[in-house]
């Protein structure tokens, strides 16, 4: 009985292998500009949430924990579903995301394919406040990820939605003006640019501490006057008045 591959398996048997032991003795590198494994530093992250908004795969998911003082915030990044396309890292204004040149991720266990990253974010104080020095120009509208600013330059309107804020302050940082801030919100009536001037809160205020010009578009309010009733803020039509307690 012939054995024609015998001598080629004794052959092989003496020779060195062809491969090498990955991944105990794997010294290739990664070309130049190669997207491995994603690295995330969470001490430079502002929790803007745009990598969120942009990972097509959906691969990146965000978890919220309320603590003292502020949030418990975690980010996790499931490279199994990762398709290395740089979104998040392009779009990551604080460097806090990059992919790296590592390319070992042959594993047995799902979670050592997950990449995640905590730190703890202090609570922003109060409202975000617009300056009178507001020129409308936009920049915070585009700046802000959530889309909870809106800008009318035509008309001169500027609007915020605490609601949907995460108060990441990149419409803060921003501003070419330097007139948004965080600021805590004073006990009284507060006014926006909702109102249409219609004069219903100075005709209703009982103490005659709102004054109204309509004409020139005017609203003031005498604080040490207001008794903080509320029948401004209830017959506003535009519900562009708020009573702070």
């Amino acid at each position: 009985m012939r054995l024609p591959f015998t001598p080629i398996a004794l052959k092989n048997l003496f020779s060195k292998p062809s491969t090498v032991l990955y991944p105990f003795k794997a010294e290739v590198q990664a070309p130049p500009n190669y997207r491995g494994k994603l690295t995330y530093d969470p001490t430079k992250c502002v929790n803007c949430g745009m990598c969120v908004k942009v990972c097509s795969p959906g691969a990146i998911n965000r978890i919220y924990e309320d603590v003292e003082g502020g949030q418990h915030i975690t980010y996790e990044f499931d490279m199994s579903s990762c398709t290395f396309c740089a979104t998040c890292q392009d779009f990551c204004s604080t460097g806090a995301i990059k992919l790296s040149d590592n390319f070992h991720m042959a594993e047995e266990d799902h979670e050592n394919l997950m990449v995640r990253g905590s730190y703890f974010k202090k609570s922003v104080p109060g409202k975000l406040v617009r300056g009178d020095d507001c020129v409308f120009c936009g920049l915070c509208e585009k700046a802000c990820p959530e889309g909870c600013i809106k800008v009318d330059r035509p008309n001169k309107t500027w609007t915020w939605d605490e609601a949907e804020c995460v108060r990441c302050e990149k419409c803060v940082q921003k501003c070419p003006k330097k007139c948004l801030e965080f600021k805590a919100a004073e006990s009284g009536v507060e006014w926006s640019d909702a109102c249409v001037y219609c004069t219903l809160c100075e005709k209703k205020c009982p103490v005659g501490a709102i004054k109204v010009d309509r004409a020139n578009k005017t609203w003031e309010i005498d604080k040490e006057a207001c008794i903080k009733c509320g029948t401004c803020v209830s017959v506003c039509p535009k519900k562009a008045l708020t009573l702070n307690d």
